[in-house]
């Protein structure tokens, strides 16, 4: 019995052989198997993880292995347990949009991996709004509530934010951009961003001459040279 899966619907009791024989040419067979055995579920859904819907009463090991093989196959589970959701995110960071009110952890996971799964995520913690920010900068379009507060702690892991802002807001953060330039341990790529960041209409050479710590002055002039 090879080749047409759907001919398992209308054998009654097939043997473990049939079953198999038609399984290992059409996967979606699974379907039409009562009672599957632990091996041929495993089986169908490292073959096909969307299997995992025609599976009735999966183990956890079946699902874990569907969420292992694609984390979208979480959409079929009912109430996923933390881990599930972790591996879930981890495989397929969008895989978070079939998560109802995933906890803060999956979150940070899901923005690490990929920061546009934060417009996958309804009312996201402000850390999890800063992971989706450090990220990208883009990641502002998908964030609602803004405050002054928010805006200044974004743009102290990434000043590309800026661009986002008017000019009032803009106003607002220079404090914090001067405090982060005159830091010792800022990074080279945010002095690099902030040179290159064209929202600025002042002179930032200048800018970094006048309130850069050693350490930003060290990397304007490696960034001079080395264009």
């Amino acid at each position: 019995m090879k080749g047409n899966g759907n001919s398992l619907k209308y054998i009654k009791n097939p043997s473990d052989t049939d079953i198999w024989n038609t399984l290992k040419s059409n996967v979606w067979a699974i379907e039409y198997v009562e009672n599957p055995t632990e091996e041929m579920c495993l089986f169908a859904v490292k073959k096909a993880w969307n299997t995992i819907k025609f599976i009735q009463n999966p183990s956890y090991e079946v699902i874990k292995e569907a969420v292992n093989s694609k984390g979208w196959a979480i959409q079929f589970i009912k109430d996923p347990s933390i881990e599930l959701q972790r591996i879930a995110v981890e495989r397929d960071f969008d895989s978070i949009k079939f998560i109802k009110e995933p906890c803060e952890e999956i979150q940070i996971i899901a923005v690490k991996n990929g920061w546009t799964a934060i417009k996958y995520i309804n009312s996201p913690s402000e850390k999890v709004e800063i992971e989706a920010i450090k990220s990208n900068e883009e990641a502002m379009r998908y964030i609602n509530n803004l405050t002054k507060d928010k805006i200044k702690k974004f743009v102290k892991v990434n000043i590309k934010i800026v661009k986002y802002l008017d000019k009032e807001a803009m106003k607002s953060v220079m404090d914090v951009i001067q405090e982060q330039i005159g830091k010792e341990d800022v990074e080279d790529k945010y002095i690099i961003d902030f040179i290159q960041c064209q929202a600025f209409s002042f002179n930032k050479v200048t800018y970094i001459y006048k309130f850069g710590s050693m350490k930003a002055k060290r990397i304007l002039l490696d960034y001079k040279l080395s264009i």
